[in-house]
């Protein structure tokens, strides 16, 4: 039990504890003891003066000294209840208090009831600053990972080299299970404002404000700026205390200097800018002391100023600030762009992505480690790349080193090749490790060469799979079914052509009209209609490519008009005319068209 340090802790009750562990109980003394402050007087000279005007009631206006008033007599611990804010209280941090689950510090339930401390409004415990908060997921920007090309190529070298037939799905998960054998791929979706990557290294940042800050405190900015330090006077003053950033260490001068709020935005703005910054204001503490003045002073010693590279040699900037807005201005462009899909490699450090797109990574990293099918279309379209076959095998992608190729029963090979392929038919399902037992000679212990590469020769070509768990299995010529014995073949079903999407109608989206539709009982009977075996044969009718081209016949806008043509009604009935027969034009006429034949008698 801590003892009591102060007056006022000898009012509390004193807490006996129990000789057999049962029930604690509370002892309230007979009399409190008078409360004097060190720098009291029994003569107070404002005494007087004070009851002279008479303030507050009477029984506050009555002379004498608190010794001469008797206190109340306080009740029997036995008639009265314990005082359970007395009982809490008297409990200190160190003997047994509570914590948020309900239990005190000896693990008994307390009911989840919390210290008189926590809600008392007298409270001067200083509380602690909120945790930091994980930043939310980039909202109008897609993450998708994709398998490293350089990662799918030594994939491929190992199928290769061990000639095992592997699954996508195994692929996929060997693929997720180190970031650095994927690849990342930030989409902005429209309406989303571009987004800024890196062109000298990989960067991928939401706005232009993330971009400078990391160009300003990466190793990028020595090829842009150039940074020289010179020695100043240090600041003259009379300081007692200097403020020092608690997470890192770095001095910001006393809290009554003139450049003590600038240093703290900018060392908040610069390397905690994932923290509010009322929360990073409260892990800054106060040093006192000739040490840490002088500490401080040392390094206001020493300034650094900056100059960019296209400037003239005196060209310095002294002002942080303005050094990183002419940063900005004329070098942002030259280290970032301005795209729609940024690619990247999945294990980028954290300090080159923003943090809603770091979140949003690692976001889809756990989701794709729970669900590794989702990369299997990326796996094949890499493995393909690679020349690695893709094929499927009881439902499933595989990938090995050959496509299989079925090998026929009544196949004739070679000696070597026929022991395995014999024995392996007859040991289903056979292991590699009995394959070997069976073709050792006696006191052999190692595959014997010849078999071995022979066994390599089968597997490259497909007719044997050797899985990941040593099981070799002969691929079989596929025998036909019962089923496509019996009848002809069944003619391919033909694909039928469906609507888009914004041509297809729902029932309740049809127009109002359609009610009005004539019923199809009104329509006429099928029956009634003539039998297409008495239309005429289309073979008889003459072929197409006979008939005269229609591009070579005239125009019918350069033919004249038939309504300035007489009407033939008005002619006369060609019967009334003379045979023309006996009148033939002399022979004359068609070797001198411009001689004159008088032909009137006859007409």
């Amino acid at each position: 039990m801590r003892e009591p340090h102060n007056a006022f802790s000898r009012c509390l009750p004193h807490i006996r504890a129990p000789e057999n562990d049962s029930t604690w109980s509370l002892s309230f003394p007979k009399s409190f003891p008078s409360l004097h402050a060190v720098s009291d007087s029994d003569n107070d000279p404002l005494s007087s003066l004070l009851s002279s005007f008479a303030l507050g009631p009477s029984w506050a206006r009555a002379a004498g000294t608190p010794q001469d008033r008797t206190p109340k007599p306080a009740p029997p611990s036995e008639d009265r209840p314990p005082q359970r804010e007395f009982r809490d209280r008297g409990r200190g941090r160190d003997s047994g208090g509570r914590d948020a689950g309900g239990r005190d510090s000896g693990g008994r339930d307390t009911g989840g009831r919390s210290s008189p401390r926590q809600n008392s409004k007298f409270d001067t415990r200083r509380p602690a600053p909120p945790r930091d908060e994980e930043a939310a997921p980039a909202e109008g920007v897609r993450v998708i990972l994709a398998p490293d090309p350089q990662a799918v190529h030594l994939i491929g070298k190992e199928v290769q080299h061990v000639a095992r037939v592997y699954p996508l799905y195994d692929v996929a998960k060997i693929l997720l299970a180190e970031r650095a054998r994927c690849r990342a791929i930030f989409e902005a979706l429209v309406p989303h404002p571009p987004l800024f990557s890196g062109k000298i290294d990989e960067s991928v940042f939401l706005t232009r404000d993330e971009a400078l800050r990391h160009l300003w405190q990466s190793d990028l900015r020595n090829q842009f700026i150039e940074e020289a330090t010179i020695e100043v006077d240090p600041p003259t003053g009379n300081f007692q205390s200097v403020a020092r950033c608690g997470i890192s260490g770095e001095w910001l001068g006393p809290p009554n200097f003139h450049a003590y709020q600038v240093n703290l935005r900018r060392l908040h703005r610069e390397r905690f800018a994932h923290l509010p910054f009322a929360v990073y204001s409260a892990k800054v503490r106060t040093e006192r002391g000739e040490d840490a003045v002088n500490a401080w002073l040392d390094t206001t010693k020493i300034k650094t100023r900056w100059r960019l590279k296209d400037d003239a040699d005196d060209a310095w900037i002294e002002d942080r600030a303005e050094a990183e807005r002419a940063l900005g201005t004329r070098c942002l462009d030259q280290a970032f762009a301005e795209v729609r899909v940024a690619d990247v490699l999945a294990s980028i450090a954290p300090s080159h992505l923003s943090p809603s797109l770091l979140t949003s990574l690692q976001l889809a990293g756990n989701h794709a480690r729970n669900h590794p099918a989702i990369l299997i279309p990326a796996v094949c379209r890499a493995a393909e790349a690679e020349h690695l076959p893709v094929f499927k095998r009881q439902g499933k992608l595989l990938t090995g080193p050959a496509r299989p190729h079925p090998l026929p029963v009544g196949a004739v090979l070679a000696e070597r090749p026929s022991i395995m392929v014999n024995w392996i038919r007859a040991n289903k399902p056979a292991k590699l490790e009995g394959l070997w037992k069976a073709v050792l000679p006696e006191g052999g212990t190692a595959p014997p060469a010849e078999f071995a590469a022979d066994l390599f020769w089968l597997l490259h070509q497909g007719h044997i799979l050797l899985f990941t768990d040593d099981t070799l299995h002969v691929q079989e010529v596929r025998q036909p079914s019962e089923s496509e014995d019996d009848g002809p073949p069944k003619p391919p079903k033909s694909k039928k052509k469906r609507l888009p999407k914004s041509a297809r109608q729902h029932p309740t989206d049809l127009p109002p009209d359609s009610v009005d539709l004539p019923d199809t009982a009104d329509l006429p009977d099928t029956a009634d209609l003539p039998d297409t075996a008495d239309l005429p044969d289309t073979a008889d009718l003459p072929d197409t490519a006979d008939l005269p081209d229609t591009a070579d016949l005239p125009d019918t806008a350069d033919l004249p008009d038939t309504t300035d043509l007489p009407d033939t009604a008005d002619l006369p009935d060609t019967a009334d005319l003379p045979d023309t027969t006996e009148h033939t034009p002399p022979a004359e006429l068609f070797k001198n068209p411009s001689a004159e034949v008088d032909v009137s008698p006859s007409l």
